[in-house]
């Protein structure tokens, strides 16, 4: 193995992608004050009020654009294992975004096993491009909604359909899983569009 993927395995590996502490620097906006703020606009009546809210947010997620770009994390991941006769080949897909100080480094990688996979990426990201990938992550309806936490075990037997994305911005994080049913439907459309960005967005020179 080299030491590229020995370093995704380990650092990528579902264990911590599910558990793992995100520790990153403070920001005057809280994400999770503008969590509640979305869940109000989306119960808002139309008029002034809501107009109101409309602005408050918009306000809010530039703010925290801003301070993702200087300290934020972003963990997603995918597993599917012999669910149907499409996924009769095990797929383990997890990526991990750090922002700190405007330096952006990307750590991706799938396949059936995280020790042996089919792709794999890892390098410097343009702050630009991660601002706007958190942007679309930050307007997603899903980030608003009330996940229940599925508990599950990553080294369980069986078919499993497992989605995770969990982002962290200064002192709040707000994390949404699901297990299979309608909920890993939603879910797994956002996290495929975060992974292929992961895939496919360029890498910087290192420096």
């Amino acid at each position: 193995m080299t030491p590229l993927r020995a370093c995704a395995a380990v650092v990528l590996a579902l264990g911590i992608l599910v558990r793992a502490p995100l520790t990153v620097a403070a920001q005057p906006v809280a994400l999770d004050a503008y969590v509640a703020l979305r869940r109000s606009l989306e119960a808002a009546p139309d008029g002034a009020a809501r107009r109101r809210l409309e602005r408050q947010a918009e306000a809010a997620r530039e703010t925290l654009l801003a301070a993702a770009r200087e300290g934020s994390r972003l963990l997603v991941m995918m597993d599917r294992r012999g669910g149907s006769e499409a996924e009769a080949t095990p797929s383990l897909e997890t990526a991990r975004l750090v922002a700190r100080d405007g330096r952006i480094t990307l750590q991706a990688l799938g396949g059936p096993r995280p020790q042996s996979p089919h792709w794999e990426r890892a390098g410097l990201v343009a702050p630009a491009d991660y601002v706007a990938v958190m942007d679309r992550l930050l307007r997603d309806p899903a980030l608003v909604a009330d996940w229940p936490t599925p508990r599950f075990d990553p080294n369980a037997p069986g078919p499993r359909r497992a989605v995770v994305v969990r982002l962290a911005i200064g002192e709040d994080e707000q994390e949404m899983q699901a297990v299979a049913g309608p909920g890993y439907e939603r879910l797994a459309g956002l996290a495929a569009g975060l992974l292929e960005f992961c895939r496919t967005v360029p890498l910087e020179p290192a420096r």
